[in-house]
């Protein structure tokens, strides 16, 4: 039997404005598959009105007696050793809320995360390790390219184990340009901590692997990290004519995985990568977190035919 009824997939955004009222590319989308039946991507403006979607959805789904998957395409983590750094605990979720006690997002998506950021390199010696910004925002503490950087004895790794793994995968450091995902993390977490925190789904939620470890979680909604070109290629393949490439890799990745599930193939997707030592799991489960299907690509290649 499938592990979940409904397999959602979501595209989050750092936009410091609301998205235009036509959909277009670089905001936030999802796609929702029930009982295998992938329905129309949806298209979000702002951060805040997504929240409160996904919580409704979310809730609305579990109170209806239906296990829900909900991918997020941002890190869940960062490299090991920071959490312990900024908050003197080596778990991913005491960063969560050390950031969303500093983060600001507004309704209308105006946000504070370079402030933030400027607050992590100072507490690393030299200049760094967050990077990339406007050139012409006044954070000059936040230097405009990586190289920039001073990168001294004291500085974090620059990539979790799983970025090391995922072929593309950027920096969770570089907050801006092309293919950045530091900024979504900086906005992203304070959103799945207010999701899960929320009295809605308080309790019924479980943030995998960092709740349980790298096995199947047994709550009616599961939060796991993922990253959509993992599957490029079949987007490239099964994108329609004129689709925004956002819908589609949410589209086609929601289809994958509600296609493996009807398999019965997901459960091994939850164990992570056989080649990671014992040391490295307990990173992965404390502080790091995981792609969900890395490792696993051509599984989700195959269930898409």
């Amino acid at each position: 039997m499938a592990l979940f009824d409904t397999h959602i997939v979501v595209d989050w955004s750092a936009r410091s404005k609301p998205g235009p009222r036509r959909p277009t590319k670089d905001s936030i989308w999802w796609a929702v598959a029930r009982d295998g039946v992938v329905e129309p991507p949806a298209y979000v403006r702002t951060r805040h009105e997504a929240v409160i979607q996904l919580e409704a959805l979310l809730a609305s789904e579990a109170a209806a007696g239906r296990r829900v998957l909900a991918g997020f395409d941002f890190p869940f983590g960062y490299p090991a050793g920071v959490a312990q750094h900024l908050t003197g605990h080596d778990s991913a979720f005491a960063l969560w809320e050390w950031i969303a006690e500093r983060i600001r997002d507004r309704e209308d998506n105006g946000n504070n995360r370079f402030d933030v950021a400027t607050e992590i390199n100072g507490r690393y010696p030299g200049v760094g390790p967050c990077w990339g910004r406007p050139a012409k925002w006044p954070y000059p503490e936040v230097p405009t390219g990586g190289k920039a950087r001073t990168r001294s004895d004291g500085h974090p790794p620059e990539r979790r184990l799983s970025d090391k793994h995922a072929k593309g995968a950027k920096t969770i450091w570089q907050l801006f340009y092309n293919g950045s995902v530091g900024s979504q993390a900086l906005v992203g977490l304070p959103a799945l901590q207010r999701l899960t925190a929320g009295d809605r789904l308080r309790g019924r939620v479980s943030v995998w692997p960092l709740d349980g470890g790298l096995r199947v979680p047994t709550e009616p909604v599961v939060f796991a990290e993922l990253y959509p070109s993992l599957l490029r290629q079949a987007v490239e393949t099964l994108r329609e004519p004129g689709e925004i490439l956002d819908a589609a890799q949410v589209r086609v990745n929601a289809d994958a995985f509600a296609r493996l599930d009807a398999r019965d193939g997901l459960a091994e997707l939850f164990s992570g990568s056989p080649a990671l030592t014992a040391e490295q799991r307990r990173i992965v489960e404390t502080e790091e977190a995981w792609v969900l299907g890395l490792g696993h690509e051509d599984a989700l290649l195959g269930a898409l035919g």
